[in-house]
Protein backbone atom coordinates (compact mmCIF):
# COMPACT_ATOMS: atom_id res chain seq x y z
CA UNK A 1 0.00 0.00 0.00
CA UNK A 2 3.13 2.80 1.16
CA UNK A 3 4.93 2.16 -2.10
CA UNK A 4 1.33 2.57 -4.23
CA UNK A 5 0.70 5.61 -2.11
CA UNK A 6 4.17 6.83 -2.90
CA UNK A 7 3.57 6.53 -6.67
CA UNK A 8 0.35 8.24 -6.60
CA UNK A 9 2.28 11.21 -5.24
CA UNK A 10 4.89 11.69 -7.27
CA UNK A 11 2.62 11.25 -10.24
CA UNK A 12 0.08 14.23 -8.88
CA UNK A 13 3.29 16.46 -7.94
CA UNK A 14 4.68 15.44 -11.73
CA UNK A 15 1.56 16.54 -13.73
CA UNK A 16 0.79 19.55 -11.52
CA UNK A 17 4.67 20.56 -11.77
CA UNK A 18 4.81 19.82 -15.75
CA UNK A 19 1.74 22.09 -16.43
CA UNK A 20 2.47 24.61 -14.74
CA UNK A 21 5.80 24.99 -16.42
CA UNK A 22 4.48 23.90 -19.60
CA UNK A 23 1.57 26.68 -18.92
CA UNK A 24 4.45 29.53 -18.17
CA UNK A 25 6.85 28.67 -21.15
CA UNK A 26 3.50 28.92 -23.46
CA UNK A 27 3.35 32.32 -22.47
CA UNK A 28 6.11 33.46 -23.00
CA UNK A 29 6.18 31.69 -26.20
CA UNK A 30 3.22 33.72 -27.56
CA UNK A 31 5.55 36.51 -27.69
CA UNK A 32 7.42 35.41 -30.49
CA UNK A 33 5.49 33.02 -32.36
CA UNK A 34 2.48 34.64 -33.93
CA UNK A 35 0.04 32.63 -33.39
CA UNK A 36 -1.11 30.51 -30.08
CA UNK A 37 -0.89 26.86 -31.54
CA UNK A 38 2.47 28.08 -32.96
CA UNK A 39 3.40 28.84 -29.87
CA UNK A 40 2.81 25.43 -28.92
CA UNK A 41 5.77 24.57 -31.04
CA UNK A 42 8.82 26.59 -29.20
CA UNK A 43 9.65 25.94 -25.70
CA UNK A 44 6.48 23.87 -24.04
CA UNK A 45 7.78 21.10 -26.75
CA UNK A 46 11.12 21.72 -25.65
CA UNK A 47 10.22 21.21 -22.00
CA UNK A 48 8.26 17.92 -22.50
CA UNK A 49 10.58 16.93 -25.31
CA UNK A 50 13.87 17.40 -22.54
CA UNK A 51 11.84 15.56 -19.68
CA UNK A 52 10.72 12.81 -21.87
CA UNK A 53 14.46 12.16 -22.50
CA UNK A 54 15.80 11.90 -19.23
CA UNK A 55 12.86 10.43 -17.02
CA UNK A 56 11.64 6.45 -16.74
CA UNK A 57 9.38 6.08 -19.58
CA UNK A 58 6.58 5.20 -16.64
CA UNK A 59 5.94 9.04 -16.33
CA UNK A 60 5.83 9.29 -20.41
CA UNK A 61 1.60 8.99 -20.10
CA UNK A 62 1.90 11.48 -17.43
CA UNK A 63 3.66 14.08 -19.54
CA UNK A 64 1.58 13.48 -22.65
CA UNK A 65 -1.53 13.55 -20.58
CA UNK A 66 -0.54 16.50 -19.15
CA UNK A 67 0.05 18.31 -22.68
CA UNK A 68 -2.89 16.58 -24.16
CA UNK A 69 -5.07 18.15 -21.47
CA UNK A 70 -3.80 21.83 -21.99
CA UNK A 71 -3.72 21.59 -25.54
CA UNK A 72 -7.70 20.58 -25.07
CA UNK A 73 -8.16 23.95 -22.42
CA UNK A 74 -6.58 25.95 -24.56
CA UNK A 75 -8.49 25.27 -27.80
CA UNK A 76 -11.53 26.15 -25.86
CA UNK A 77 -10.24 29.32 -24.33
CA UNK A 78 -8.48 30.76 -27.22
CA UNK A 79 -9.34 28.97 -29.88
CA UNK A 80 -6.27 26.53 -30.30
CA UNK A 81 -6.13 25.75 -34.22
CA UNK A 82 -4.98 22.88 -35.71
CA UNK A 83 -4.81 20.84 -32.41
CA UNK A 84 -4.91 17.75 -34.51
CA UNK A 85 -1.40 18.23 -36.29
CA UNK A 86 -0.38 19.32 -32.52
CA UNK A 87 -1.43 15.83 -31.13
CA UNK A 88 -0.32 13.49 -34.00
CA UNK A 89 3.33 15.80 -33.65
CA UNK A 90 3.77 14.56 -30.21
CA UNK A 91 2.88 11.01 -31.09
CA UNK A 92 5.51 10.93 -33.96
CA UNK A 93 8.64 12.34 -31.09
CA UNK A 94 8.12 9.16 -29.07
CA UNK A 95 9.75 7.47 -32.14
CA UNK A 96 13.57 8.69 -31.35
CA UNK A 97 12.96 9.58 -28.05
CA UNK A 98 12.02 5.95 -27.40
CA UNK A 99 14.77 5.00 -29.40
CA UNK A 100 17.52 7.00 -27.57
CA UNK A 101 16.13 6.78 -24.15
CA UNK A 102 17.24 2.84 -24.67
CA UNK A 103 21.20 3.95 -24.82
CA UNK A 104 22.87 5.35 -21.69
CA UNK A 105 26.53 5.91 -22.35
CA UNK A 106 28.70 6.66 -19.39
CA UNK A 107 30.81 9.64 -21.24
CA UNK A 108 29.03 12.75 -20.98
CA UNK A 109 30.19 13.67 -24.29
CA UNK A 110 28.39 10.65 -25.97
CA UNK A 111 25.03 11.39 -24.14
CA UNK A 112 25.57 15.08 -24.94
CA UNK A 113 25.77 14.17 -28.88
CA UNK A 114 23.05 11.49 -29.26
CA UNK A 115 20.37 13.48 -26.99
CA UNK A 116 20.83 16.66 -29.48
CA UNK A 117 20.27 14.34 -32.77
CA UNK A 118 17.33 12.42 -30.91
CA UNK A 119 16.39 16.54 -30.14
CA UNK A 120 16.99 17.76 -33.77
CA UNK A 121 15.02 14.40 -35.10
CA UNK A 122 12.07 15.09 -32.77
CA UNK A 123 12.11 18.55 -33.47
CA UNK A 124 11.69 17.65 -36.99
CA UNK A 125 8.85 15.08 -36.98
CA UNK A 126 6.56 17.66 -34.51
CA UNK A 127 7.21 19.99 -37.39
CA UNK A 128 6.09 17.01 -40.12
CA UNK A 129 2.39 17.50 -39.85
CA UNK A 130 2.46 20.99 -40.40
CA UNK A 131 4.45 20.37 -43.97
CA UNK A 132 1.08 21.37 -46.12
CA UNK A 133 0.59 24.32 -44.06
CA UNK A 134 1.82 28.09 -44.99
CA UNK A 135 3.99 28.37 -41.83
CA UNK A 136 5.67 24.90 -42.47
CA UNK A 137 9.35 26.65 -42.32
CA UNK A 138 7.95 28.87 -39.57
CA UNK A 139 7.14 25.63 -37.80
CA UNK A 140 10.59 23.80 -38.46
CA UNK A 141 12.45 26.98 -36.79
CA UNK A 142 10.14 26.83 -33.49
CA UNK A 143 10.75 23.20 -32.67
CA UNK A 144 14.35 23.66 -33.72
CA UNK A 145 14.79 26.59 -31.29
CA UNK A 146 12.44 24.81 -28.82
CA UNK A 147 14.00 21.61 -28.74
CA UNK A 148 17.45 23.10 -28.32
CA UNK A 149 17.29 25.83 -25.96
CA UNK A 150 14.95 24.38 -23.42
CA UNK A 151 15.48 20.25 -23.35
CA UNK A 152 19.72 20.56 -22.97
CA UNK A 153 18.78 22.90 -19.93
CA UNK A 154 16.65 19.21 -18.66
CA UNK A 155 19.55 17.26 -19.52
CA UNK A 156 21.60 19.79 -17.15
CA UNK A 157 19.33 19.78 -14.20
CA UNK A 158 18.69 16.19 -14.62
CA UNK A 159 22.03 15.12 -14.25
CA UNK A 160 22.40 17.05 -11.45
CA UNK A 161 19.76 15.58 -9.32
CA UNK A 162 20.60 12.12 -10.52
CA UNK A 163 24.77 12.58 -9.18
CA UNK A 164 23.61 14.22 -6.45
CA UNK A 165 23.52 12.40 -2.52
CA UNK A 166 20.42 13.33 -1.08
CA UNK A 167 19.90 12.97 2.88
CA UNK A 168 17.09 12.86 4.62
CA UNK A 169 15.69 16.04 6.23
CA UNK A 170 16.59 16.28 9.87
CA UNK A 171 18.19 18.38 12.51
CA UNK A 172 21.84 17.29 11.85
CA UNK A 173 20.80 18.43 7.79
CA UNK A 174 19.32 21.78 8.89
CA UNK A 175 22.62 22.26 11.04
CA UNK A 176 24.76 22.33 8.76
CA UNK A 177 25.99 25.52 6.60
CA UNK A 178 24.67 26.04 2.97
CA UNK A 179 27.51 26.20 0.23
CA UNK A 180 27.36 29.00 -1.52
CA UNK A 181 29.98 28.61 -3.62
CA UNK A 182 30.00 32.37 -3.73
CA UNK A 183 32.94 32.84 -6.72
CA UNK A 184 30.60 30.57 -8.97
CA UNK A 185 27.90 32.48 -8.14
CA UNK A 186 29.46 35.77 -8.81
CA UNK A 187 31.01 34.98 -12.24
CA UNK A 188 27.39 33.39 -13.14
CA UNK A 189 25.85 36.35 -12.34
CA UNK A 190 28.85 38.50 -13.95
CA UNK A 191 28.57 36.58 -17.36
CA UNK A 192 24.64 37.57 -16.92
CA UNK A 193 24.89 40.68 -16.93
CA UNK A 194 27.49 41.43 -20.21
CA UNK A 195 24.89 39.00 -21.86
CA UNK A 196 22.30 41.54 -20.77
CA UNK A 197 24.63 45.00 -21.65
CA UNK A 198 25.39 43.58 -24.71
CA UNK A 199 21.76 43.64 -25.72
CA UNK A 200 20.92 46.84 -24.36
CA UNK A 201 24.25 48.62 -24.58
CA UNK A 202 25.61 48.20 -27.82
CA UNK A 203 24.62 51.14 -30.70
CA UNK A 204 22.26 50.16 -33.18
CA UNK A 205 24.83 49.92 -36.07
CA UNK A 206 26.64 47.50 -33.97
CA UNK A 207 23.48 45.42 -33.09
CA UNK A 208 24.00 42.77 -35.56
CA UNK A 209 27.44 41.57 -33.81
CA UNK A 210 25.86 41.01 -30.92
CA UNK A 211 25.00 37.06 -31.52
CA UNK A 212 28.72 37.24 -32.50
CA UNK A 213 29.29 38.58 -28.40
CA UNK A 214 27.07 36.21 -26.97
CA UNK A 215 29.36 32.95 -27.61
CA UNK A 216 31.71 34.58 -25.52
CA UNK A 217 29.82 33.81 -21.95
CA UNK A 218 29.78 30.35 -23.62
CA UNK A 219 33.21 29.65 -24.11
CA UNK A 220 34.34 31.15 -21.28
CA UNK A 221 32.15 28.91 -18.80
CA UNK A 222 32.61 25.84 -21.43
CA UNK A 223 36.08 26.03 -21.02
CA UNK A 224 35.60 26.47 -17.33
CA UNK A 225 32.57 23.71 -16.37
CA UNK A 226 32.54 21.51 -19.22
CA UNK A 227 29.82 21.19 -20.98
CA UNK A 228 27.41 21.92 -17.69
CA UNK A 229 29.09 25.39 -18.10
CA UNK A 230 28.14 25.56 -22.06
CA UNK A 231 24.59 24.83 -21.45
CA UNK A 232 24.16 26.98 -18.55
CA UNK A 233 25.75 30.40 -20.14
CA UNK A 234 23.13 29.52 -23.03
CA UNK A 235 20.44 29.55 -21.04
CA UNK A 236 21.47 32.70 -19.72
CA UNK A 237 22.33 33.94 -22.95
CA UNK A 238 18.52 32.83 -23.92
CA UNK A 239 16.84 35.02 -21.10
CA UNK A 240 19.23 37.77 -21.97
CA UNK A 241 18.22 37.69 -25.66
CA UNK A 242 13.92 37.33 -24.65
CA UNK A 243 14.45 40.22 -21.67
CA UNK A 244 15.88 42.65 -23.81
CA UNK A 245 13.76 44.71 -26.27
CA UNK A 246 15.98 44.65 -28.83
CA UNK A 247 14.58 41.77 -31.07
CA UNK A 248 11.01 42.05 -29.98
CA UNK A 249 10.10 43.38 -33.90
CA UNK A 250 12.09 41.16 -35.41
CA UNK A 251 10.99 37.60 -33.99
CA UNK A 252 12.85 35.47 -36.85
CA UNK A 253 15.96 36.88 -35.70
CA UNK A 254 15.53 36.23 -32.73
CA UNK A 255 14.48 32.97 -32.79
CA UNK A 256 17.73 32.15 -35.05
CA UNK A 257 19.90 33.69 -32.89
CA UNK A 258 18.17 31.44 -29.87
CA UNK A 259 18.77 28.42 -32.21
CA UNK A 260 22.38 29.56 -33.39
CA UNK A 261 23.73 30.48 -29.80
CA UNK A 262 21.90 26.94 -28.64
CA UNK A 263 24.05 24.55 -31.59
CA UNK A 264 27.26 26.90 -30.45
CA UNK A 265 26.85 25.82 -26.60
CA UNK A 266 25.83 21.80 -27.57
CA UNK A 267 28.82 20.93 -29.84
CA UNK A 268 31.40 23.38 -27.80
CA UNK A 269 30.40 21.60 -24.26
CA UNK A 270 30.27 18.42 -26.36
CA UNK A 271 33.87 18.80 -27.74
CA UNK A 272 35.22 20.72 -24.58
CA UNK A 273 34.11 17.71 -22.32
CA UNK A 274 35.58 15.37 -24.89
CA UNK A 275 39.11 16.64 -24.47
CA UNK A 276 38.45 17.00 -20.47
CA UNK A 277 37.90 12.99 -20.88
CA UNK A 278 40.82 12.61 -23.15
CA UNK A 279 43.25 14.37 -20.50
CA UNK A 280 41.98 12.55 -17.72
CA UNK A 281 42.33 9.26 -19.40
CA UNK A 282 45.45 10.38 -20.60
CA UNK A 283 46.21 11.42 -16.59
CA UNK A 284 45.30 8.32 -15.64
CA UNK A 285 47.52 6.29 -17.58
CA UNK A 286 50.36 8.84 -16.58
CA UNK A 287 49.97 7.90 -13.20
CA UNK A 288 49.78 3.98 -14.11
CA UNK A 289 52.83 4.58 -16.60
CA UNK A 290 54.83 6.21 -13.27
CA UNK A 291 53.75 3.42 -11.48
CA UNK A 292 54.27 0.79 -13.61
CA UNK A 293 57.98 2.16 -13.97
CA UNK A 294 58.37 2.56 -10.40
CA UNK A 295 57.57 -0.98 -9.65
CA UNK A 296 60.46 -2.22 -12.82
CA UNK A 297 62.69 0.27 -11.35
CA UNK A 298 62.22 -1.31 -7.66
CA UNK A 299 62.67 -5.08 -9.48
CA UNK A 300 65.86 -3.94 -11.34
CA UNK A 301 67.17 -2.87 -8.09
CA UNK A 302 65.99 -5.78 -6.21
CA UNK A 303 68.19 -8.11 -9.14
CA UNK A 304 70.82 -6.02 -8.74
CA UNK A 305 70.54 -6.85 -5.11
CA UNK A 306 70.48 -10.11 -5.41
CA UNK A 307 73.24 -10.03 -7.87
CA UNK A 308 75.92 -8.57 -6.01
CA UNK A 309 75.34 -10.42 -3.35
CA UNK A 310 75.69 -13.89 -4.95
CA UNK A 311 78.98 -12.09 -6.92
CA UNK A 312 80.14 -10.93 -3.63
CA UNK A 313 79.92 -14.17 -2.20
CA UNK A 314 80.97 -16.49 -4.73
CA UNK A 315 83.83 -14.17 -5.93
CA UNK A 316 85.19 -13.42 -2.80
CA UNK A 317 85.34 -16.88 -1.53
CA UNK A 318 87.09 -18.17 -5.13
CA UNK A 319 89.41 -15.57 -5.38
CA UNK A 320 90.24 -16.54 -0.98
CA UNK A 321 91.08 -19.59 -2.22
CA UNK A 322 93.28 -18.68 -4.89
CA UNK A 323 95.25 -16.58 -2.11
CA UNK A 324 95.14 -19.26 0.14
CA UNK A 325 96.90 -22.09 -2.97
CA UNK A 326 99.15 -19.11 -4.22
CA UNK A 327 100.54 -18.82 -0.01
CA UNK A 328 100.67 -22.69 0.16
CA UNK A 329 102.65 -22.32 -3.09
CA UNK A 330 105.33 -20.29 -1.60
CA UNK A 331 105.65 -21.70 1.66
CA UNK A 332 106.14 -25.47 0.27
CA UNK A 333 107.98 -24.47 -3.12
CA UNK A 334 111.88 -24.22 -2.56
CA UNK A 335 112.16 -22.98 -6.29
CA UNK A 336 112.42 -18.94 -6.55
CA UNK A 337 110.74 -19.16 -9.78
CA UNK A 338 107.67 -20.72 -8.00
CA UNK A 339 107.58 -18.09 -5.24
CA UNK A 340 107.89 -15.54 -7.81
CA UNK A 341 104.51 -17.01 -9.12
CA UNK A 342 103.12 -17.20 -5.65
CA UNK A 343 102.99 -13.93 -5.28
CA UNK A 344 102.05 -12.56 -8.90
CA UNK A 345 99.25 -14.44 -8.80
CA UNK A 346 98.17 -13.25 -5.10
CA UNK A 347 99.02 -9.26 -6.40
CA UNK A 348 96.93 -10.27 -9.34
CA UNK A 349 93.67 -11.86 -7.36
CA UNK A 350 94.01 -9.07 -4.82
CA UNK A 351 93.78 -6.55 -8.15
CA UNK A 352 90.67 -8.87 -8.99
CA UNK A 353 88.70 -8.48 -5.54
CA UNK A 354 89.82 -4.44 -5.60
CA UNK A 355 88.12 -4.47 -9.55
CA UNK A 356 84.93 -6.30 -8.33
CA UNK A 357 84.13 -4.59 -5.35
CA UNK A 358 84.37 -1.09 -7.84
CA UNK A 359 82.05 -2.90 -10.05
CA UNK A 360 79.81 -4.00 -7.04
CA UNK A 361 79.58 -0.51 -5.22
CA UNK A 362 78.33 0.50 -9.09
CA UNK A 363 75.94 -2.40 -9.45
CA UNK A 364 74.51 -2.09 -6.20
CA UNK A 365 75.70 0.35 -3.59
CA UNK A 366 76.78 -1.49 -0.34
CA UNK A 367 75.33 1.98 1.78
CA UNK A 368 72.35 1.41 0.81
CA UNK A 369 71.51 -2.29 2.63
CA UNK A 370 73.31 -1.38 5.72
CA UNK A 371 72.01 2.32 6.33
CA UNK A 372 69.53 5.05 5.86
CA UNK A 373 69.97 7.27 3.34
CA UNK A 374 71.17 10.09 5.05
CA UNK A 375 73.90 8.07 6.49
CA UNK A 376 74.42 6.49 2.95
CA UNK A 377 74.90 9.89 1.17
CA UNK A 378 77.43 11.11 4.55
CA UNK A 379 79.40 7.59 3.69
CA UNK A 380 79.36 8.26 0.21
CA UNK A 381 80.82 11.94 1.10
CA UNK A 382 83.93 10.01 3.07
CA UNK A 383 84.29 7.82 0.58
CA UNK A 384 84.85 10.20 -1.78
CA UNK A 385 87.41 12.30 -0.30
CA UNK A 386 86.01 16.09 -0.60
CA UNK A 387 88.46 17.10 1.78
CA UNK A 388 91.45 15.53 0.22
CA UNK A 389 90.66 16.93 -3.35
CA UNK A 390 90.67 20.75 -1.49
CA UNK A 391 86.31 20.46 -1.21
CA UNK A 392 84.61 21.44 1.84
CA UNK A 393 80.96 19.97 2.05
CA UNK A 394 78.12 20.66 3.97
CA UNK A 395 74.73 18.07 3.21
CA UNK A 396 71.60 19.93 5.29
CA UNK A 397 68.64 16.32 5.01
CA UNK A 398 65.13 17.15 5.83
CA UNK A 399 63.69 14.54 4.39
CA UNK A 400 61.69 11.71 5.63
CA UNK A 401 62.90 8.84 4.22
CA UNK A 402 60.03 6.57 5.90
CA UNK A 403 57.79 8.33 3.16
CA UNK A 404 60.55 7.19 0.18
CA UNK A 405 59.75 4.24 -2.20
CA UNK A 406 63.02 2.34 -2.52
CA UNK A 407 63.15 3.51 -6.42
CA UNK A 408 62.99 7.23 -5.15
CA UNK A 409 65.46 6.01 -2.25
CA UNK A 410 68.34 4.56 -5.09
CA UNK A 411 67.76 7.55 -7.58
CA UNK A 412 68.11 10.07 -5.27
CA UNK A 413 71.03 8.32 -3.88
CA UNK A 414 72.82 7.94 -7.27
CA UNK A 415 72.09 11.44 -8.58
CA UNK A 416 74.17 12.52 -4.88
CA UNK A 417 76.72 9.66 -6.48
CA UNK A 418 76.83 10.90 -9.92
CA UNK A 419 76.52 14.58 -8.92
CA UNK A 420 79.74 14.65 -6.31
CA UNK A 421 81.85 12.63 -9.01
CA UNK A 422 80.82 15.60 -11.67
CA UNK A 423 82.40 18.08 -8.87
CA UNK A 424 85.42 15.83 -8.05
CA UNK A 425 86.17 15.37 -11.67
CA UNK A 426 85.22 18.13 -13.74
CA UNK A 427 84.14 21.81 -11.36
CA UNK A 428 87.50 22.38 -10.11
CA UNK A 429 85.18 23.46 -6.88
CA UNK A 430 85.88 25.05 -3.08
CA UNK A 431 82.60 23.92 -1.63
CA UNK A 432 79.75 21.70 -2.67
CA UNK A 433 75.91 21.51 -1.02
CA UNK A 434 73.77 18.97 -1.05
CA UNK A 435 70.35 19.91 0.19
CA UNK A 436 67.26 17.46 0.47
CA UNK A 437 63.48 18.98 1.10
CA UNK A 438 60.24 18.30 1.02
CA UNK A 439 58.19 21.31 -0.26
CA UNK A 440 54.34 20.73 -1.30
CA UNK A 441 53.95 17.21 -1.49
CA UNK A 442 57.26 16.99 -3.07
CA UNK A 443 61.12 16.10 -2.78
CA UNK A 444 63.48 17.87 -3.44
CA UNK A 445 67.54 17.56 -3.75
CA UNK A 446 70.10 20.20 -4.63
CA UNK A 447 73.46 19.67 -5.57
CA UNK A 448 75.50 22.97 -5.73
CA UNK A 449 79.35 23.97 -6.26
CA UNK A 450 81.05 27.31 -6.61
CA UNK A 451 83.40 25.65 -9.31
CA UNK A 452 83.73 26.48 -13.36
CA UNK A 453 81.05 24.47 -14.23
CA UNK A 454 80.03 21.81 -16.43
CA UNK A 455 81.97 21.59 -19.54
CA UNK A 456 79.45 20.73 -22.86
CA UNK A 457 81.47 18.19 -23.81
CA UNK A 458 83.05 16.55 -20.72
CA UNK A 459 82.64 12.41 -20.73
CA UNK A 460 80.10 10.86 -18.67
CA UNK A 461 80.74 7.40 -16.95
CA UNK A 462 78.47 5.44 -14.67
CA UNK A 463 75.14 6.74 -14.14
CA UNK A 464 75.71 9.84 -16.40
CA UNK A 465 73.67 12.93 -16.72
CA UNK A 466 71.29 11.53 -19.17
CA UNK A 467 71.16 8.51 -17.19
CA UNK A 468 69.88 10.59 -14.26
CA UNK A 469 67.02 12.43 -15.85
CA UNK A 470 65.79 9.66 -17.33
CA UNK A 471 65.76 7.31 -14.23
CA UNK A 472 64.21 10.57 -12.99
CA UNK A 473 61.33 11.60 -15.49
CA UNK A 474 60.42 7.76 -15.38
CA UNK A 475 59.23 8.38 -11.70
CA UNK A 476 57.42 11.67 -12.58
CA UNK A 477 59.97 14.39 -11.77
CA UNK A 478 62.23 16.71 -13.28
CA UNK A 479 65.80 17.86 -13.59
CA UNK A 480 67.23 20.64 -13.92
CA UNK A 481 71.07 22.21 -14.73
CA UNK A 482 72.24 25.47 -14.58
CA UNK A 483 75.90 26.67 -14.81
CA UNK A 484 75.60 30.35 -14.08
CA UNK A 485 78.17 30.82 -10.79
CA UNK A 486 78.75 27.20 -10.33
CA UNK A 487 76.54 24.12 -10.97
CA UNK A 488 73.39 23.74 -9.78
CA UNK A 489 71.84 20.45 -10.37
CA UNK A 490 68.09 20.19 -9.13
CA UNK A 491 65.79 17.30 -8.83
CA UNK A 492 62.01 17.13 -7.84
CA UNK A 493 59.94 13.87 -7.56
CA UNK A 494 56.09 13.46 -6.44
CA UNK A 495 56.03 12.30 -2.96
CA UNK A 496 54.94 8.34 -2.84
CA UNK A 497 51.08 8.61 -1.98
CA UNK A 498 49.60 6.12 0.30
Amino acid sequence: MQPLFSRLIAVIASFCIFSAAWFCLWSISLHLADRPELAVLLFPFGLRLGLMLQCPRAYWPVLLGAEGLLLYWLSREVALAHLPLLMLGSVLTLLPVALISRYRHQRDWHTLLWQGGAMVCAALLQALPWIAEPVALNAVLLTLTGALTVAPTCLVIWHYLTSTRWQPLGPSLVGQPVNWRVRHLFGYVLLFMVSLWLQLGLPAELSRFTPFCLALPIIALAWHYGWQGALIATLMNAIALIASQTWHDHAVDLLLSLLAQSLTGLLLGAGIQRLRELNQSLQTELVRNRRLTERLLETEESVRREVARELHDDIGQTITAIRTQAGIMQRISPESGVKQSGMLIEQLSLGIYDSVRRLLGRLRPRQLDDLSLEQAIRSLMREMELEGHGIISHLDWQIDEARLSEAQRVTLFRVCQEGLNNVVKHASARAVTLQGTLQDERLQLVIEDDGCGLPLGSPQHGFGLAGMRERVTALGGSLGISCTHGTRVSVTLPLRKG
